[in-house]
């Protein structure tokens, strides 16, 4: 992937909140500023009144986005004023370090585009056996007992010996 390329031993991943409906100001904001951003994106179908059933390309983390930043040598305070942006996540006052394994884990789903299509899920029916790809239930077989929304299914898991329901996420799962 092109962000691991560029990015410096010393660099690291963090999270930015962005303002409402604003993912993309932010983007063009901090790339314009020289930040290496990763935006992940997700293809999904949503129901709009009036056009039926349509395919669109949202956020996958509507309001966050991931931005590598070298301590010591990144200025974190412009960031706060970066139109779209409102601050980078924190915990005790102090910006939160994301795994570089989550962000490769992601990279790893999206296209070149950084979009992740969500609808090659969409054919998951009840009673069809998937395997759970992600999460504390990774490599577990199960079925699908039923679908909560577009984006949360229920699978029927053999969980220390007995079949329990877990909500998964779709994105989580991959047919068996």
């Amino acid at each position: 992937m092109p962000y691991f390329e560029e990015c410096n031993t010393m660099a690291q991943w963090y999270v930015m909140y962005t303002k409402p409906r604003q993912e993309t100001v932010a983007l063009e904001n901090l790339q314009r500023q020289n930040y290496s951003v990763f935006f992940p994106q997700a293809r999904v179908q949503k129901r709009k009144a009036g056009q039926g059933t349509v395919q669109l390309v949202e956020p996958l983390f509507p309001r966050y986005m991931f931005i590598h930043l070298e301590v010591g040598v990144s200025d974190f305070s412009k960031l706060r004023s970066t139109k779209g942006c409102v601050d980078l996540v924190k915990f005790g006052g102090k910006p939160s370090v994301v795994p570089v394994e989550l962000i490769e884990l992601i990279q790893h789903q999206v296209d070149s585009d950084s979009v992740i299509d969500l609808l090659k899920l969409n054919a998951l029916e009840i009673g069809g056996e998937v395997r759970v790809a992600e999460g504390p239930f990774e490599g577990m077989m199960g079925k699908i007992a039923a679908q909560k929304s577009d984006q949360r299914v229920v699978v029927l898991l053999n969980v220390l010996g007995a079949e329990r329901n877990v909500e998964l996420a779709r994105s989580q799962l991959d047919k068996a």
